[in-house]
């Protein structure tokens, strides 16, 4: 989260932090598999989500495109490393 919040901030990408207390995603799956990979779920705000229309900003989507390109682009060997190591 730490590195995403970083990213954001370094490239000017606007984004917003959430916490999910209750529900979750596909990616807990992820996270817990073997010792554990390091996961972070990027979301575009969206209106009516549960119905067959959504309704989304084209500037949250391009941001959401922008962080997830820029997160990518930081993942070198040591980043990932360090996101990997066990305390």
């Amino acid at each position: 989260m730490d590195l995403t919040l970083q990213v954001a901030a370094e490239r000017g990408i606007p984004c917003q932090l959430a916490v999910r207390r209750t529900g979750g995603t596909d990616a807990r799956s992820f996270q817990a598999n073997e010792l554990g990979v390091p996961v972070i779920v990027l979301g575009v705000p969206a209106r009516y989500i549960h119905t067959h229309n959504a309704i989304i900003d084209v500037a949250d989507l391009k941001s959401c495109v922008d962080l997830a390109v820029a997160l990518v682009s930081k993942l070198d060997a040591k980043t990932v490393a360090a996101l990997t190591e066990v305390l």
